[in-house]
């Protein structure tokens, strides 16, 4: 069975997307823990952060440095990955979260 965030890459779930591109999907958390909250998630499905190939860690650490861009934060930002213990779907993502930059969050229509 494909993950909630295969679902969501796949558009058969709705969601509130940031960005898009050919390899990664970044949304809006649903429960956000900051005024910025993202979800950064590669389009490969792949468990976890121990069970990921590097080239997909290297496209997500780039995609963090994007979003931060995009939102102008570059200096005030925290990216959390959880692996096992505390991720709650067993698909590789990214937290983005800040407390600034709330302002340029401009979500794909």
């Amino acid at each position: 069975m494909p993950s909630i965030f295969t679902r969501i890459i796949n558009r058969e779930l709705p969601a509130k997307i940031f960005y898009e591109d050919d390899e990664v999907i970044v949304i809006a958390d649903h429960r956000p823990k900051a005024a910025v909250h993202l979800l950064l998630i590669p389009k490969i499905e792949t468990k976890n952060f121990h069970s990921t190939p590097p080239e997909i860690l290297t496209m997500l650490d780039r995609t963090v440095k994007l979003v931060a861009d995009r939102l102008e934060i570059a200096d005030h930002f925290r990216v959390i990955i959880n692996n096992g213990l505390g991720q709650e779907v067993d698909h590789l993502h990214y937290h983005f979260l800040s407390d600034r930059g709330a302002s340029n969050l401009k979500f794909i229509p």
